[in-house]
Parts: structure tokens; sequence; C-alpha cells
């Protein structure tokens, strides 16, 4: 019976053996490079990371390295030498590279590059660029008589490596399960919903007037009490111009909603008390709104002892939740415009808005800047309780942050604690030499 084949290392080999790295002595000082755009949507499929992995698991490492001076933003390149252990600066003198390499000068690495030769003679390189955010393939530039060759090659190549990159697209790369079994200290970055949503309403608050004024005044092109009424083409652009009055006036409220709502969801994943993230619990996904904010003080970590949120804020609240229930689900009897009534003949239209005790419209066509201003208002006022709830520590790291970042870093501990959007160099120093 024959001995099972080790798929992968013969694959390996197949690769290496073909395409091999590029020799120290062999390395070009300085060259130019034509960039490679074959299959570049089969290749940009798979996440940088992914090819890290997969060209350090065929070569072994790279063959030059772009790191960068932490505080003064210069990059050098080092290149692999013969000795494992052992790189060779590219670009600055002696006595710089004997400091980096004795640790008196921090550095941090930028992007990575693979020197492949080809049977052509050829090279491709292999790497990242923008911060290691961007993977490519380019081909050295040679005599215009061997790009043909090379060209061909590396195409070959090319296909080889997704040949690979698919067979193994499901080991080597999966971000969640990754990032949740890996251990030690490990750094996520969250978009930041609250401050995102909240700009975007000031920014349609602030055109919000003007733009209004220009839909009624398309509203009123035509006089409905007149004839222009009878025309069809007339009429249609009445009506048509009657439904967008309000757009930019339902679009700010709608986004200052849901901006409290991510401030409240940002608020609960930073401070939730670890005895209450159980998966199976969900606390973050079960809970309404409503209930968030009733029981916040009391699941999260952060706030003063035996507070609550004031019942004058909750009923503010419960205001404002109504008014965005009745714009999002457009229920039938909150669009109710009027009762018509006939009296010997005649026709009257009764506007029942006019008999409703309303704090807000439900309809678009009655909003108003003043109920956009009303809205804002009240969000920044169940935030500010928030706020005041807190112990100084928390409402500082909540302020700075939340209210501040558009990105937010969480770091999380060993023991399974978040750390809110730390700025300690340190730490965040832990993190990233601990990956």
């Amino acid at each position: 019976m024959k001995a099972p084949t080790d798929l992968g290392t013969k694959f390996r080999d197949r690769i290496i053996t073909r395409y091999p790295p590029i020799e120290e002595a062999d390395m070009p000082r300085s060259y130019d490079v034509i960039s490679v755009d074959y299959r570049n949507d089969d290749i940009h499929k798979y996440h940088v990371i992914f090819w890290h992995r997969l060209l350090k698991r065929i070569y072994q490492g790279p063959s030059e390295i772009e790191i960068e001076f932490q505080y003064g933003g210069e990059t050098v390149s080092l290149r692999k030498t013969q000795d494992m252990n052992s790189w060779l600066v590219m670009g600055i003198d002696e006595s710089l590279a004997d400091r980096i390499e004795a640790g008196e000068i921090k550095t941090s690495p930028v992007n990575w590059k693979y020197l492949i030769k080809l049977p052509s003679g050829g090279i491709v390189e292999l790497g990242t660029r923008d911060r290691n955010t961007v993977f490519n393939i380019s081909k050295v530039a040679r005599p215009e008589k061997s790009e043909k060759e090379d060209s061909e090659q590396a195409r070959k190549f090319i296909d080889l490596m997704l040949e690979e990159a698919n067979r193994l697209s499901s080991q080597l790369f999966n971000p969640i399960k990754d990032f949740e079994k890996r251990e030690g200290l490990k750094l996520y970055l969250l978009f930041n919903v609250y401050l995102s949503n909240y700009v975007s309403g000031e920014t349609i608050l602030s055109i919000a007037e003007s733009q209004e004024a220009t839909l009624q005044a398309e509203a009123l092109k035509y006089d409905a009490r007149t004839s222009e009424y009878t025309d069809e083409k007339k009429r249609k652009h009445m009506h048509q111009s009657m439904l967008r009055c309000g757009t930019y006036y339902c679009s700010a409220i709608t986004y200052f909603f849901m901006a409290l709502e991510g401030f409240v969801n940002l608020v609960f994943h930073a401070f939730l008390k670890n005895g209450f993230r159980d998966k199976d619990f969900n606390i973050e996904e079960r809970f309404d709104l409503e209930q968030k904010l009733r029981f916040m003080t009391s699941l999260c970590n952060g706030f003063e002892e035996n507070s609550v949120l004031s019942s004058t804020i909750l009923s503010k609240f419960k205001t404002l939740k109504k008014y965005r229930n009745n714009l999002f689900h457009s229920k039938v009897e909150e669009s109710l415009k009027s009762l018509v009534f006939v009296e010997d003949g005649f026709v009257y239209n009764c506007n029942l808005d006019e008999y409703k005790d309303r704090f807000f419209s439900p309809l678009k066509i009655k909003m108003t800047v003043n109920d956009v201003i009303e809205v804002k208002r009240i969000v920044n006022e169940i935030v500010d309780s928030i706020l005041n709830l807190m112990n100084q520590d928390t409402k500082t790291q909540t302020e700075e942050y939340i209210l501040k970042d558009h990105v937010i870093r969480i770091i999380v501990t060993e023991t399974g604690d978040l750390i809110l959007g730390t700025k300690d160099e340190h730490l965040l120093e832990t993190v990233i030499t601990s990956g």
C-alpha cells in the first residue's frame, strides 16, 4: 500500500522548484517594475493577510521588508541575507543601522516583498504597498525583447498561485475565527455609528430649510385652484412635488434618532459587565433601545451606584420613539390626512392634523425645521443625561472616544475585559508585537 501523499508539500515543491526566490547575490540593487494586471479580480478576492500567510508558507518569509521609524515617518528597506536571522539595511549609514539593530530606534514593518525568479530569467515582485493594505504583483522591467516571454511566464505563475490560493482558501484565513482563538491582547476597530449618524443629521439640517423651500416652490408652481389642475401633466407635477416635501427634515430626524441608538449600543458594547456578555444570552441583541436605557446603569460598568435615568428623560425618549415608529412603520392610521364631508352637495375636506394632539406630525409635508431642532435637542439631552450618570473616568473615556473619534479602538485583555479607545502607545505596541 502506497504512503499517503502530502499534497501541501507536493504543491509547495512544485511552485518553489519552478519559481524559486531570488538569491541574495542576484538581487538587483535598484529596478523599475511594471504592474501585472492579469486576473486582478481573482487576486483581490483574498485579503492581504491571506497572501502574507500563503507566500510565507511557500517561501518561508519575504525577500525584503520596508520598515518605518515610528516617530519620524521615514522608511528604509531590509533585505534577507543567507543568514536566516540577519537582514541587510538598504539606504542608510552604518551608525543608524547599528542603532536600529541595538533597539535604540523604534521601528515597525509597513510593507513586504517577495522577488521570484521566472524560468525566462525575469523577476516577479509580489508585495504590499500603502502601509500593507494592498497586495499587488509586478514584473521587473527588462529589455523589450524579454518582455513578452516574461509576461507569459508571469501569467503562468499567477495561475499556479491562484490554484494554490483556491485550494487553501478556507484554511489560511478566517477573520472571525482567527481573532476569537487568538491568545493574549487583541485589538479591533469600530466604525463610530453614533458620530457618523449625528454628523449626517447636522449636515442635512444645515441645508434643509433652503432645500425644502425649493421643494415647496416646485409644489406651488401650478395653482390647483385653477384650470391648471385639469392638465394631466401639471397635475402629476403637483402631486409628485408634494410627495417630495419634507424629505430633508425627515432624513435629518431619522439620522438623529439613529445617532442616539448608535450611542447607546456603543456604550453597551464598551462597558457591558463581563457577566452579561454571554453569547447565548446575547443581551446586546435581545434588548430593545428602551430596555437598554432603563437597565444600562445596572448592566454596564462605570455608572454611579444606584443611578437611573429620570422619568422625565424616559418620557421624552418615549415621545421620540413613538414618532420614530410612526415614520419608520408607515402605519395607515397615522397617514390619515383628512376626512371628506358632503353638505348640501358641497364637498369639504377636514384636515385631521388640526384636531389631533401631536408633538410631531407624522406626515413629511407637515414637518418643519423646528421639528428637526427639537428632535436633535431631545437626543442631546438623553446623551447628556447618560454621561452625567457615569463616574468621571468612564465619562471622560466616552466623551473622548465615542463622542469624538470617527473610529474607536477596542483592546481585549487576556481576561476578556475591553479597554475603550486607548492611546497608550506601550499597550498598543504590546498588542502589535504579540500578534
